[in-house]
């Protein structure tokens, strides 16, 4: 039989409540981080968390489980026996060892209630062993956790939040997608400022995450308070937290309708709060808060002593721009880094990069060591060489009456399933008459351009100076030119071309057009603790000058990693 849950002594202030209801809840977290390993599975009820009914060894704990494992079988037989049980109270029956002791769960209450419990066994596996890794980790990542908070005036204890979402572990990915260090879905780090796309994913870079972790915890703040004063409550930082700690689980929108109907008592909104997606995850995400933060901050009373990871992940860097397009080979290579130093100290960058079939893309600021005398020299001769470019690894072929994924693959002598994984075709490769698809080929990569060159082909300039990288410059478009294409060859960013031009996605160019570009080196990428006109002042350029070239205002905020464009003192 399973030894009961226990009772903690919790530290609650001012800023975190500690519901008394919540009590129980936040002491079953409390063992499942430091009492079962991820080895254990831990049956108990998903309503009523501390009454914990058995347990059971398995390498996998509750995952992977099905129909007849002993998760399954473990499930059935205390069903069985909680509704025995209930007809046995409800009788006055007699009870043996076993019945008495899960009897003592429920304190005495109604056959109706143990009935019910059978239909809410819920399975847990341990945390134990995860939890003494990450208090490891988590000495390298806290600095800058805490330098992140306080730049949005936070309070320090949200620095605990990691240990429920990734146990400190920068590369994980959750089932719905959600990675890095703070789980951030993709959406999600987009509209806080991180870049996510096919070739980077900040959400991996545990600096930019945090930050951006750290904004989004800025915003719930701010949109929580907002509602809860709209609607008529006193807005206390001990009351409102709950609700912020739970929005990171179940969103912003989703606690500001709870706002609404429940007002800022988050026992009421465990009690009557209903919707289809306010689920057991959800309820248990506040208390798992609690029970991280305890056990991280009295480790010492749960495990022996742990030596901090021997890992430097935040050694000194300088961030260099690219001013184009650069294989990471090359970047090792004319720089004399050790590509592994690089990955580790580039962790956005995804594996098409390191695979050598895709580019560091232009403007992005890579990490390389700290160098005393700078990198300038080095940059500069690497930027002299023959320019690269990808080679597409596919050609395109249109489907015609009859044809299937598998046998377009075989006409060309190529790989079913890695044509139906290259198009996101369904298990059965299902195509339709009409539509264009890629058929993988043998070639593709990282080549140099036809007319290679040290400059870029098509910009209206052939040679950079310090003079002239903040000038704004023009060129005429010519036959088969794009927006895309023209701002790649010119150092920008399709999106930054078409704000510099005045122009959306769907506009089109001619032939002879006279449009607008500017040298890579006219772009600034934002720091931490920069200002829109901090950054003015450093150009010597008008803040109001700065504001106009990147349609901002005077109270437009702006973001770590965001490129703004730096305007000529002429204009």
């Amino acid at each position: 039989m399973v030894t009961p849950v226990g009772n903690y002594a919790l530290q609650c202030d001012e800023i975190f409540s500690c519901p008394e209801s919540l009590m129980p809840r936040v002491a079953f977290w409390i063992e499942v981080f430091s009492r079962w390993d991820t080895s254990t599975a831990i049956f108990h009820d998903k309503e009523n968390p501390h009454r914990v009914y058995s347990t059971v060894k398995r390498e996998e704990g509750c995952r992977r489980s099905k129909k007849g494992d002993s998760i399954d079988r473990e499930r059935k037989r205390l069903k069985r026996q909680l509704r025995s049980l209930a007809d046995k109270v409800a009788q006055n029956g007699s009870l043996n060892d076993a019945d008495a002791f899960l009897y003592a769960q429920f304190k005495d209450e109604s056959p109706s209630e143990i009935r019910a419990a059978a239909d809410r066994i819920r399975c847990q596996s341990g945390n134990k062993d995860r939890m003494r890794n990450a208090l490891a980790e988590y000495t390298l990542y806290q600095p800058t956790i805490l330098e992140a908070l306080e730049d949005q005036n936070l309070t320090p204890e949200l620095q605990y939040l990691p240990f429920v979402e990734s146990a400190f572990n920068p590369s994980a990915l959750s089932h719905v997608g959600a990675a890095g260090l703070w789980q951030i879905m993709p959406s999600t780090g987009r509209t806080l400022g991180l870049r996510v796309d096919s070739r980077i994913d900040e959400r991996y870079d545990p600096i930019a995450a945090t930050y951006a972790a750290a904004l989004y915890f800025r915003n719930s703040v701010d949109d929580l308070s907002e509602t809860a004063f709209e609607n008529g409550h006193e807005v206390a930082a001990k009351d409102l937290n709950p609700f912020v700690i739970t929005s990171y689980n179940y969103g912003v929108r989703g606690m500001q309708r709870a706002i609404k109907q429940v007002g800022l008592d988050y026992e009421r909104l465990l009690r009557e709060y209903k919707s289809p997606s306010f689920q057991t995850a959800v309820k248990n995400f506040y208390a798992s808060f609690l029970a991280a933060r305890h056990v991280a901050k009295y480790q010492d009373q749960f495990f022996d002593s742990i030596p901090p990871s021997p890992a430097a992940r935040f050694a000194e860097h300088d961030d260099i721009v690219l001013r184009r397009a650069t294989s990471i080979k090359r970047i090792a290579s004319e720089l004399r880094v050790d590509i592994d130093d690089l990955r580790a100290m580039n962790p956005a960058l995804k594996s098409v990069i390191w695979k050598h079939k895709a580019l560091v893309p232009s403007g992005y600021a890579i990490r390389l060591p700290k160098k005393t005398t700078g990198w300038d020299a080095q940059i500069a001769r690497m930027d002299a060489l023959p320019q690269e470019v990808e080679e597409a690894g596919f050609v395109w072929h249109r489907v015609r009456r009859g044809q299937t994924a598998c046998g377009i693959a075989e006409q060309y002598r190529a790989s079913c399933r890695a044509l139906i994984k290259l198009n996101r075709l369904d298990k059965r490769g299902t195509i339709y008459i009409g539509r264009r698809i890629k058929v993988p080929t043998r070639s593709g990569g990282i080549v140099l351009a036809k007319n290679a060159s040290g400059t870029t082909p098509g910009t209206a300039t052939t040679q950079i100076t310090a003079s002239s990288a903040a000038h704004i410059q023009t060129y005429r478009v010519k036959r088969g030119d794009t927006s895309c294409s023209i701002a790649r060859r010119n150092g920008l960013r399709c999106a930054e071309f078409l704000a510099l031009n005045g122009l959306t996605r769907g506009s089109i160019i001619r032939v002879g057009q006279t449009v607008h570009v500017t040298s890579a080196g006219s772009w600034h990428t934002v720091r931490r603790g920069q200002t829109a006109c901090g950054i003015a002042e450093s150009y010597r350029v008008r803040c109001s000058a700065l504001l106009d070239a990147n349609q901002l205002t005077s109270t437009s905020k702006i973001l770590v990693g965001q490129r703004l464009r730096i305007p000529s003192r002429e204009l």
